[in-house]
């Protein structure tokens, strides 16, 4: 049996617990329970819940925001088709149509308190618009859209109102509605 390293078990306990009870909620205690192991050992590898949270937006949650908004398309693959893909993927998701997106979870709870929290959740935010809005631009740029288009205004309305639809609470919240709202956008976006 290949057991996981502590280390790994940590962050990905973590990135658990934060996304579902929120930064304030969630307490070490919780987390060494639930990954079995004594607080010596948390202390080896984190100085302390914020580092070790810290340490677990680059890891974890970064990597998952690459996947859920995935502004990447293939070749011969419109961008409209790829957003569609992008959509189609994150309405599968049960965890993300259920809690929301992790990432502005987080910066909900933290940016207004908390500096270093703020920075690197706000440059994050800037390099997924960044990528949307090169997504749009491709989309000028072969022509499946006109240059009317405003590559960096509308990355940030699909961003933000795909967030918005994201953070109803789970009794407001369904893969049908996400779907809705990504019909939505790809409807808006066949003016351009």
């Amino acid at each position: 049996m290949n057991k996981q390293p502590t280390r790994e078990k940590l962050l990905d306990i973590t990135f658990d617990e934060v996304y579902i009870h929120g930064y304030s909620a969630t307490s070490v205690d919780t987390i060494l329970k639930k990954a079995g192991i004594p607080k010596g050992s948390m202390y080896h590898y984190f100085k302390g819940k914020k580092a070790l949270v810290l340490t677990m937006v680059e890891e974890r949650l970064f990597p998952k925001m690459d996947l859920f908004f995935n502004f990447e398309k293939e070749e011969e693959v419109s961008v409209t088709d790829a957003l569609r893909k992008t959509f189609a993927a994150m309405s599968r998701n049960r965890p993300l149509v259920t809690y929301g997106c992790p990432l502005y979870r987080l910066m909900v709870e933290l940016s207004p308190v908390d500096s270093e929290f703020d920075a690197m959740l706000s440059a994050k935010v800037t390099q997924m618009q960044k990528k949307a809005a090169a997504l749009l631009l491709s989309g000028i740029e072969s022509g499946e859209f006109s240059d009317t288009l405003d590559p960096e205004a509308f990355a940030a309305y699909l961003l933000n109102s795909t967030w918005g639809v994201l953070s109803l609470s789970p009794t407001l919240s369904s893969p049908r509605k996400f779907i809705q709202h990504s019909k939505f956008i790809l409807e808006t976006l066949k003016q351009y």
